[in-house]
C-alpha cells in the first residue's frame, strides 16, 4: 500500500506540484487584494472624513468671517455718521426755521402797516409770476403760516423744513429776476429819497428784508449739503461694506488654511515632527494678530480714500441737477450707475487694481506704520518671513483676476438691494385700477430716504446687504478656492 501511493506521487508529482503552486499563489493573491481593498476603504474613508470635517471647519469660518464684519462694521458706522452727519443739518434747518417765524411775523407786520406802494407777487408750487425790479416778493412756506419778504435785486433760491410727521422736503422754487440793468437807472432815483431817511420805518422794513434774505442763502447752503452728504454716506456705505467684507473673508479663510493643515497633521504618531513643522514653515499665534491687524488699514486709509472718492463723483453727478428735478426709477438707477461708473471706471478687468490701495497697504514702509499705529504694546513692527508670506499671497488674490469678478458681482448684489429698497417711493396706489402706478419723485423729497438708506446698509435688522454680499456665489468660491490651496510640500491632498 505504502509503495503504491510512493510510486503514485512519484508518478505524478509534477502534477501536483503545479497544482499545489496554483493554490498557493491563488491564496496569496486573495490576500493581497482583500489587504488592497481594506486599504483603499480606508484611505477613501479617511478622505471622506477629511472632506467632511474641512467642509464643517470652512462653513464655520464662514461663519466666523460674517461676525468679523459685523464687529467691525460698527466702528465704520461711528466714522461715517460723525463724518457726514447729515441729521445735524436738518437739525440747524429745524431751529433756523423757528427763529424766523418771529422774524417773518414782524416782517409781514410792518410790511401791513406800511404805505407801499409796491405790488406783492405771491410765489408757491402751483403758480409762477414774472418779478419787476421794484416788486416785493412774499413766500409761502409748506405750512402756509409763514411769510418772508425780501428784495428782488438777486436771485433767491427758497427751500422749506420737511415735515416732521411725514419726512418729506418741502418743494423748492427758484425765483430769478430778470432785466435788473435795464431797470436800474429808473430805481435809482427813486430809491435816492428812500435811502435819505434812514431812521424811518421804511428803512427798518428794509434791513428785516435783507437778513430773510441772507437766512434763505444760508439754508440753501445747507441744503446743498444735504444733497451732497445723502448720497455719498448711502453710496459710501455701500462700497465699504462690500470691500471690509471681502478682505476680512481673504484674511480669516487664508488664515483658515494654514490652522487646518496643522490641525490634521497633529496626531499621536507624528506629534514630535509636526510641531517642528508648526514652528518651522505654519504660523505662529503672533504673527496671526499681526496680519489681522492689517484690518487697520482698511479702517482708516481706506475708509478716508473710499470717502473721498465718493464724494467727488456724488459732487460732480448731483452739481447740476435742480432740487425741483423729478426723476423716475430708470432715471435714479441710471444715477446710481453713472455713479459708480466714476468711482469705479469701464475697465472690469482693472477694478481689482483701483481699490488694491484702499483693502491693504502698497510698501513696506506703510505695511511698518500700520504695524505701529493699530499693533498695540504687545506687537513689534517686525515682519517676518511668515508673515511676508501671508501679505503677498493676500495680494496676489487682490490683484487677481479672479477678485476682481468676486468685487464687481458683490457690488453689483449689494447696488441692486439698495435700488429695491427705493422702489417703492417710486409708486403709489391708483384708485381707479387698485393697484399701484408708477410715479415721479422730486430730488427735493428724494433726500430724506436716500439718507435713511445708509443706516438700513450698516445696521439693518437683519442685516441684508451684508448677507447679500456673503452669500454671492463667486465671493463663496474664492472663499473656497483661498481655503483648499494646499501647498504640495506639505504632502496633504484633501481638494474634492
Amino acid at each position: 500500500m505504502i509503495t503504491a501511493t510512493t510510486r503514485f506521487l512519484k508518478k505524478h508529482r509534477r502534477k501536483f506540484f503545479i497544482t499545489l503552486g496554483i493554490s498557493g499563489g491563488a491564496y496569496l493573491i486573495g490576500k493581497w487584494v482583500k489587504w488592497k481593498l481594506n486599504e483603499m476603504q480606508e484611505r477613501a474613508t479617511a478622505e471622506r472624513t477629511a472632506r467632511e470635517n474641512m467642509k464643517k471647519r470652512f462653513q464655520q469660518r464662514q461663519i466666523d468671517c460674517t461676525y468679523t464684519v459685523l464687529s467691525h462694521i460698527q466702528t465704520l458706522v461711528q466714522q461715517l455718521m460723525d463724518d457726514l452727519d447729515v441729521e445735524s443739518i436738518f437739525a440747524r434747518l429745524q431751529k433756523a426755521k423757528q427763529n424766523n417765524k418771529g422774524i417773518s411775523s414782524d416782517a409781514t407786520t410792518n410790511t401791513a402797516s406800511s404805505s407801499t406802494e409796491s405790488p406783492i407777487t405771491v410765489v408757491n408750487d402751483n403758480a409762477t409770476a414774472s418779478i419787476g425790479p421794484a416788486s416785493t416778493v412774499l413766500v409761502n412756506n409748506d405750512n402756509n403760516d409763514e411769510s418772508t419778504t425780501s428784495t428782488p435785486s438777486s436771485s433767491v433760491v427758497l427751500v422749506g423744513r420737511p415735515n416732521e410727521n411725514d419726512n418729506e422736503i418741502a418743494k423748492v422754487t427758484e425765483t430769478t429776476t430778470h432785466n435788473q440793468g435795464e431797470n436800474s437807472n429808473g430805481s435809482n432815483s427813486g430809491n435816492t429819497s428812500q435811502e435819505s431817511e434812514t431812521n424811518s420805518p421804511t428803512s427798518s422794513d428794509n434791513t428785516s428784508e435783507e437778513a430773510g434774505r441772507m437766512s434763505k442763502q444760508r439754508r440753501i447752503e445747507l441744503w446743498t449739503e444735504i444733497k451732497f452728504k445723502s448720497f455719498t454716506r448711502t453710496i459710501a456705505a455701500v462700497y465699504l461694506e462690500t470691500l471690509l467684507t471681502l478682505t476680512i473673508f481673504i484674511q480669516l479663510n487664508l488664515l483658515g488654511r494654514y490652522n487646518y493643515l496643522y490641525s490634521v497633521s497633529l496626531t499621536e504618531r507624528d506629534r514630535e515632527q509636526t510641531i517642528t513643522i508648526h514652528n518651522g514653515s505654519l504660523l505662529s499665534f503672533v504673527t496671526e494678530q499681526k496680519y489681522l491687524t492689517f484690518i487697520g488699514w482698511f479702517l482708516n486709509v481706506g475708509y478716508k480714500e473710499i470717502v473721498a472718492r465718493v464724494s467727488t463723483a456724488v459732487e460732480s453727478s448731483l452739481s447740476s441737477m435742480s432740487f425741483k428735478n423729478e426723476l423716475s426709477y430708470k432715471e435714479f438707477a441710471w444715477l446710481i450707475s453713472e455713479i459708480r461708473t466714476k468711482i469705479e471706471g469701464s475697465d472690469n478687468d482693472g477694478l481689482a487694481h483701483k481699490f488694491f490701495n484702499v483693502m491693504m497697504p502698497e510698501n513696506l514702509s506703510d505695511e511698518v506704520r500700520i504695524l505701529n499705529e493699530c499693533g498695540g504694546n504687545n506687537l513689534d513692527d517686525t515682519i517676518d518671513s511668515n508673515l511676508r508670506k501671508l501679505l503677498d499671497e493676500t495680494k496676489d488674490f487682490i490683484h487677481s483676476r479672479d477678485f476682481a469678478t468676486v468685487l464687481s458681482a458683490c457690488l453689483n448684489s449689494a447696488f441692486e438691494l439698495l435700488k429695491k429698497d427705493m422702489l417703492p417711493i417710486f409708486f403709489c396706489d391708483d384708485n381707479l385700477s387698485g393697484g399701484k402706478v408708477e410715479k415721479n419723485i422730486t430730488l427735493a423729497k428724494l433726500l430724506p430716504f436716500i439718507t435713511k438708506e445708509a443706516h438700513i446698509v450698516l445696521n439693518g435688522v437683519p442685516p441684508k446687504f451684508l448677507e447679500a454680499i456673503k452669500d454671492c456665489k463667486e465671493l463663496q468660491a474664492l472663499s473656497a478656492i483661498i481655503y483648499a490651496s494646499f501647498d504640495n510640500e506639505m504632502g496633504v491632498n484633501l481638494q474634492n
